[in-house]
């Protein structure tokens, strides 16, 4: 075939603003939403078909565009962020709901203006004392795979940026989506990247567990509560039996399976020649211990390593679980007691967590009432403690949108060795901004993962 007439890269420039455009009304169509409080899976929807339409639509423009259209982009969904994080909207009173912003500046009349501030940037520094640790997880494991970056300037600031993201995505997908991009991206080593990844996942969701089995014992009170709402009391012992056996058992098997894999890949073995992989539910269990088993197998030899990860996932979810003790503190709950709110909190993570809404908006706020209302003197206070413990959260964080500006074409961590030897990024290129790859990231994990 012949190469392009003279009018191809007009044609395909053209091609590429109407691509942008459409993306502009989708994104529009996003903001009014979030202006309007209404957080859900259609905006996730309309979200990512705005992101994939503008992302193939500026490969067909010029260096110079690109690079004025990212920084319109940049600004637009910095602004979005935060907006749609002020806007969202709470029940504090019955059928009431007020926007964040205006529900606490309503509430703060009512309760000591030094307490209130005092209270909400210490939740903020215990929430942001989480995020380092979680950042060093992520660091720890790279390291496992050979891949070393400068902590602060490039693991911790993708933390940040993906923690931003986050604010438009369900559960953690932003946070890790971004973070295996970077590293990706920078070693050109997406297999180790994407092992470190699974392997994080499993890691992080234990570390939430062991903090529910930690702080079940003093917490049991808040089983009770919920137990006597829905007026079964006797079924309390159960219930916090179910947990402990639940939570403990998650975190037993992926402890066995980071200090001695070859015992899960027995267990794995022996319960696929049980059962066999016909069944779907069972096919996806062996995939997973497959996932696990092939994950730990890469960091053969060391151990001290993933059981420093893990303690740094414990501290992570452990700190962001106590920051509702704090925000309880802040708006003034008399006698509020440290381990039920903690522990109750554990829950309400993992049912964010996995909530299909964005960044848990909605979800975090009614689980907190369901387990906390009696802890918190009421519905109303604890659905704004568990608002303000996201925004403490988030305002811990967001300021991580600013390191959007510092990932420009030419920008490169301080040094990223691979198996000890700094590479020359010669792979990237400096006219692109290496806006995620998403059918990149996807074959390498369908080649390397079989999944």
């Amino acid at each position: 075939m012949s190469g392009g007439g003279p009018g191809e890269g007009s044609n395909n420039a053209a091609v590429g603003f109407g691509l942008i455009a459409f993306a502009t009304v989708a994104f529009g169509g996003v903001s009014w939403m979030a202006w309007q409080g209404r957080l859900g899976l259609v905006e996730v929807g309309m979200l990512l078909v705005a992101a994939a339409a503008y992302f193939v639509g500026r490969r067909s423009l010029s260096a110079t565009q690109r690079k004025r259209m990212d920084g319109v982009a940049k600004v637009l969904f910095t602004l979005v962020g935060i907006m749609a994080l002020l806007r969202h909207p709470i029940e504090v009173e019955g059928d009431t709901r007020l926007p964040i912003y205006q529900a606490i500046a309503e509430y703060i009349d009512q309760v000591d203006r030094t307490t209130f501030i005092t209270f909400a940037l210490v939740a903020m520094a215990v929430k942001f004392s989480g995020v380092i640790t979680s950042a060093y997880a992520w660091s720890l494991l790279l390291r496992g795979q050979g891949l070393r970056f400068p902590f602060w300037s490039q693991v911790f600031t993708a933390f940040l940026i993906g923690r931003f993201i986050g604010t438009f995505l369900p559960s953690t997908i932003g946070l890790d989506a971004y973070t295996l991009y970077e590293a990706g991206r920078y070693s050109n080593q997406w297999p180790r990247a994407i092992t470190a990844k699974v392997l994080e996942k499993f890691i992080g969701v234990t570390g939430l567990f062991l903090g529910m089995v930690v702080t079940l014992p003093f917490g049991y009170q808040v089983i009770v509560d919920v137990t006597t709402k829905v007026g079964k009391p006797e079924a309390a012992p159960l219930l916090a039996g179910a947990i402990a056996a639940f939570a403990g058992g998650v975190s037993l098997v992926v402890i066995v399976g980071l200090v001695w894999p070859v015992v899960i890949v027995g267990i794995m073995n022996l319960l696929t020649r049980i059962v066999g992989d016909k069944n779907p539910v069972t096919a996806r269990i062996n995939r997973i211990l497959g996932q696990f088993t092939e994950a730990v197998g890469a960091y053969h030899g060391k151990v001290g390593l993933l059981l420093l990860a893990l303690f740094n996932k414990f501290i992570t979810h452990f700190t962001t679980a106590a920051v509702y003790f704090f925000t309880a503190l802040a708006i003034g709950v008399a006698g509020a007691k440290f381990w039920p709110i903690t522990f109750g909190s554990t829950i309400q993570i993992l049912a964010t967590v996995l909530s299909p809404t964005i960044a848990g908006e909605g979800a975090r706020e009614a689980f907190q009432a369901l387990l906390l209302s009696e802890q918190l003197g009421g519905v109303a206070q604890a659905v704004l403690s568990g608002a303000l413990g996201f925004i403490a959260a988030e305002a811990a964080t967001m300021w991580g949108g600013l390191f959007l500006w510092t990932r420009t074409p030419g920008w490169r961590p301080a040094f990223a060795t691979v198996d000890g030897q700094q590479v020359d990024y010669a792979w990237i290129d400096d006219s692109d901004d290496g806006g995620f790859d998403a059918e990149k990231i996807a074959a390498a994990r369908k080649e390397h993962m079989g999944s």
